[in-house]
């Protein structure tokens, strides 16, 4: 017979059994390499996910028409329940850490900074650790309204036109190191931990390709030497700040001074894959293709560190077909020498209706494919019509991309995930509904409730979708009749009905 304490005891271990697969795993370890190689705990860590660059600040990078704002707490929610739906085991969110010169910005004007400004990142460091999902987190990126993005504030701020000098003037590296610190030892309410010690964080980003201004402009070996020496100066006071993250470098030289992946601060090395913008690389650059990939992966694990990928491109104006995008999604998943990787770039449903506009729009047909443009690379799962991507072929690539975000962490590919239910948000006149979209959802049926009777119609049977939301009843009549709105996944599994309205 069992005594009282042993009872208990089991209970618990049962209790502990019945809900530890519903809980994300480790999400109180801190990723970490061993050589060329992530762990996670003492596991293996590969994993792919997306970019969701507004997490922190909307409208600070990519222009927003919306922007700059920080993002409500349900496009946060929606955002991760979405990545999680992807198979995404990491996310990279530039605007929580790299915020600068702007009233709503992080630092808004130099070495005055701003707590305000932590809330959306606070929100999504909560919202990532609860799906299980890890964050790399740039330190200096882009920025819509800085000239030369968010290194051209710093230059501005001690006036300086050399933009050579970020690297190289004590005063623009301790101006910035002083971000750093702002950042890494915010303390975030919502958790009571700060960021430095949070696990949920990969990885802290040195800058965003910020090699290449050096590289565009002509400089040679020796300007190429004073950016490494930048990188390992960053890396070395980051590690000074905090030990337990890892130090990502993103300067993009390596491939013309590969001296920078001896640094000794550096653990993880990327690039960013588009062919997309080949041209501006010269001509002396050969065309970005799948082997590419790998040619890099080698170079940098030959000098003893872990590569991934931060950005690639999805779209056809990077991969003409879905099978030579597949080709890339196999060659990065075949790789063992790619330890992650991340597309660029994910949105997300807003909280009134429909989906985020489009970032960095574009009417004009052409600019919108040639040029800089969410028309081209945002991506709205499950799929949307823009003037560059059919609906199908948007669709039929984020399949891939969930395929292969479960491929490269060595799971199953499970069922879609049940969408959340809608919400209605607005009833107008005769029959105009709008509903806050649902994460993961392919479509929706609308059904109604007339006055007087109890039976619920269904008058659209999933022939709407996020894009024709607000949807109107063709039959609407003036009498206050009810509707409510389900979601249907790619399987076709319905979500719970709306709240009638």
């Amino acid at each position: 017979m069992l005594s009282p304490r042993k009872r208990t005891t089991l209970t618990l271990l049962f209790a502990i059994i019945l809900v530890a697969h519903h809980l994300p795993a480790q999400t109180d370890a801190f990723v970490q390499r061993i050589g060329t190689k992530l762990t996670l705990g003492s596991s293996p860590f590969r994993y792919s996910g997306p970019n969701i660059e507004w997490l922190g600040l909307e409208g600070y990078g990519p222009h927003d028409p919306m922007g700059p704002r920080y993002p409500s707490r349900f496009e946060i929610d929606d955002a991760f329940a979405t990545a999680s739906e992807m198979g995404a085991k990491v996310v990279r969110a530039q605007t929580m850490g790299d915020t600068v010169g702007c009233p709503l910005c992080i630092e808004p004007e130099e070495g005055k900074f701003n707590e305000a400004a932590f809330q959306a990142s606070d929100y999504a460091v909560a919202a990532a650790q609860k799906h299980g999902i890890k964050l790399i987190i740039p330190l200096v990126g882009d920025c819509a309204t800085c000239a030369g993005g968010g290194i051209g504030q710093y230059l501005a701020w001690h006036r300086k036109p050399n933009p050579q000098d970020f690297f190289i003037d004590p005063a623009l590296i301790a101006a910035y190191e002083k971000h750093i610190d702002a950042v890494l030892n915010h303390i975030n309410p919502l958790t009571g931990i700060r960021y430095k010690d949070d696990p949920t964080i990969m990885a802290w980003e040195n800058c965003n390709m910020c090699g290449l201004i050096t590289m565009l402009s002509g400089g040679g070996p020796a300007a190429l030497a004073q950016v490494s020496a930048w990188s390992e100066t960053i890396g070395a006071h980051i590690n000074q700040v905090d030990s337990r993250h890892l130090y990502l470098d993103t300067t993009g030289i390596f491939r013309v001074y590969p001296l920078i992946l001896d640094n000794k601060s550096i653990d993880l090395v990327t690039f960013e894959f588009y062919p997309h913008w080949d041209a501006l690389l010269g001509p002396n650059q050969p065309p970005t293709t799948a082997a590419t990939f790998t040619k890099d992966a080698a170079v940098v694990t030959s000098h003893s560190k872990a590569f991934i990928v931060n950005e690639f491109g999805w779209d056809r104006t990077d991969w003409k077909t879905t099978q030579d995008f597949q080709s890339v999604l196999d060659t990065i998943a075949s790789d063992p020498n790619i330890s992650g990787d991340g597309f660029w770039a994910l949105q997300a449903h807003l909280d009134n209706f429909g989906f985020q506009p489009i970032p960095a729009d574009a009417t004009n047909p052409t600019f919108a494919e040639h040029g800089e443009s969410g028309q081209w690379w945002a991506l709205y799962y499950p799929g949307v019509k823009t003037l560059v991507n059919t609906a199908d072929d948007m669709a039929a690539r984020a399949q891939q991309l969930r395929t292969h975000a479960y491929v490269m962490s060595g799971t199953p590919v499970p069922k879609h995930m049940t969408p959340p239910r809608p919400v209605i948000t607005a009833t107008v006149l005769v029959g105009l509904i709008a509903w806050r979209g649902s994460a993961g959802a392919i479509n929706y049926s609308i059904e109604r409730n007339d006055p007087g009777t109890k039976e619920w119609k269904t008058i659209c049977d999933r022939c709407a979708t996020d894009s024709d939301d607000p949807w109107a009843d063709p039959h609407g009549t003036l009498g206050g009749a009810h509707y409510r709105v389900i979601a249907y996944n790619a399987d076709g599994v319905a979500s719970q009905p709306s709240d009638p309205r």
